[in-house]
């Protein structure tokens, strides 16, 4: 059975990645794990305003939070039959990122679902704060954003993205690929390097993960190159019916003091296509 996470607002774009979630996993047992974190204004309050500061100054945030959620619940069971789902409802008192590492480790999460930023056309756009920070803090488990009004795929094809600098374990690469069967889909490959110019590292990385996945497949696996994120990007536009999934790098000594963007971050976001973001 598999546990998926999806961290929600209450907005619009929240519904839209429940809805492909809960099509993406149509025929798996599935337990939905709804997110919603809060905090407490306490901005320009000292300390004695703050314990002269009644019942209902805690227990409001939580009440809106929990009423929130229940009515999310009710919507999506009332138009849900699947009974290979349960949905579930999780209110916590906590910055974002704290509550989605403490549900991913209580409840051993195997996907974090989050929406991705409403499509225009500005080639500068970038992701909101909130998906930004998932990004760039959580890899305990793969992320998948979903642009807005994403289009429910058949049969999806998965594109492994990667520079090959570095592997993504047997194992990591084992859970992956249970989501293309899980939908039925199939695999390409794309190395982020032109191919004259790869090391022999790489060269050694990419075979062993061709390797594996056509292990797992039973079936031929094609590679192609791409050369920079903006040619991937460009892909992406055009091939709506694909899921994107890009191996990203372990983070630097800058980027855990949070002055420098996860690569997948820096890429920015895709106009129509899913993307997952995975980690050695």
């Amino acid at each position: 059975m598999k546990k998926i996470l999806i961290p929600i607002d209450f907005t619009f774009k929240s519904y839209d990645a429940i809805d492909y979630a809960v099509s993406f996993f149509k025929r798996e047992k599935c337990h939905f794990y709804f997110l919603n974190t809060y905090s407490y204004d306490i901005e320009g309050l000292n300390a004695v305003n703050l314990l002269q500061a009644g019942d209902d100054f805690f227990e409001k945030p939580k009440r809106e939070s929990e009423m929130s959620l229940g009515r999310v619940i009710q919507k999506i069971t009332s138009k849900c039959e699947n009974k290979r789902h349960q949905f579930n409802a999780i209110s916590e008192y906590a910055n974002l990122i704290e509550g989605v590492r403490k549900a991913i480790k209580e409840l051993d999460i195997d996907l974090v679902v989050i929406a991705g930023k409403v499509q225009t056309k500005r080639a500068t756009d970038t992701y909101s704060k909130n998906t930004k920070r998932i990004l760039d803090n959580i890899r305990e488990c793969p992320v998948m954003i979903i642009p807005a009004s994403t289009p429910k795929q058949k049969k999806p094809e998965f594109v492994l993205v990667s520079n090959f600098e570095v592997l993504l374990s047997e194992s990591k690469l084992k859970n992956w690929y249970e989501f293309v069967e899980i939908s039925r889909g199939s695999v390409k490959i794309f190395t982020l390097c032109e191919k004259d110019k790869m090391t022999k590292l790489q060269k050694e990385n990419q075979n062993k993960v061709r390797f594996q996945i056509e292990m797992l497949s039973k079936n031929p696996v094609g590679v192609e190159y791409i050369e920079t994120a903006p040619d991937l990007k460009s892909f992406a536009d055009y091939h709506s019916d694909y899921i994107i999934c890009v191996l990203d790098r372990k983070p630097d000594f800058w980027q855990k003091c949070g002055l420098t963007h996860s690569r997948i971050t820096n890429m920015g976001p895709l106009q129509k296509t899913p993307l997952i973001a995975l980690h050695p």
